[in-house]
């Protein structure tokens, strides 16, 4: 009996893999023009309280929708061409939805608000950039925290189809609380938002949980 379960689970899978393969590559972002209105006002008060700074690059990050999804989209300010990309989030903050968020030290999770990148940089994901976290209170602690954005082969269409295979829903892969892209797109991505780029990461108000410290989580 467990083995034509088994068998007819394996011939379901089959029949759903080609159109799901389909579907992911023809992805063409999932962003909240929500989230991408809320970013570019956050972005226009720093701008106007830094009028030093260089501004080039918007890339919003929508975790009110799930990882299999291109949820954040790299927006050039100049021209408003928007470039679509996965981009996983921390394992602590749930699997196939991120639901929690935190500033704090060793949570695992991934923050919220407006970043700035500060530098690339090659370390042990090769190419990366530096994040300075610009919201004291959601993600300040970045840079302590060793938040960046780099690359890892859990962020791709293929880790996403073995997790299905696999029973584990199609998702892709968690991090410790950085911003994670695929290893095809780390170079666009880093091309885009190394000079002059932000990085603002929302979710729908009303449902996430902010861990503000070691007491209970606040809802945002």
């Amino acid at each position: 009996m467990l083995k034509n379960a088994s068998l007819a689970a394996l011939g379901a899978l089959l029949v759903i893999l080609p159109p799901g393969v389909t579907a992911l590559m023809r992805d063409t972002g999932q962003v909240s023009e929500e989230a991408i209105s809320e970013a570019k006002t956050e972005l226009a008060c720093y701008g106007a309280q830094h009028p030093e700074a260089e501004i080039r690059t918007l890339a919003v990050v929508d975790y009110s929708r799930p990882s299999f999804m291109k949820r954040m989209v790299v927006i050039d300010l100049k021209t408003g061409r928007r470039s679509p990309y996965r981009v996983a989030h921390g394992k602590n903050s749930g699997e196939l939805l991120a639901r929690r968020f935190s500033n704090v030290p060793e949570s695992n999770m991934s923050s919220l608000g407006l970043f700035r990148v500060t530098r690339t940089y090659s370390g042990d994901h090769g190419l990366a950039m530096r994040l300075e976290g610009l919201d004291s209170l959601r993600n300040g602690n970045a840079d302590m925290r060793d938040i960046v954005l780099h690359s890892a082969d859990y962020a791709s269409i293929r880790f996403i189809l073995w997790n299905i295979i696999t029973f584990n829903g199609p998702r892709i892969g968690r991090s410790n609380g950085c911003f994670v892209v695929s290893r095809g797109d780390i170079g666009p991505v880093i091309l885009q938002l190394g000079r002059g780029g932000f990085i603002y990461s929302w979710k729908e108000p009303g449902s996430a949980e902010l861990q503000l410290g070691t007491g209970n989580p606040a809802r945002l």
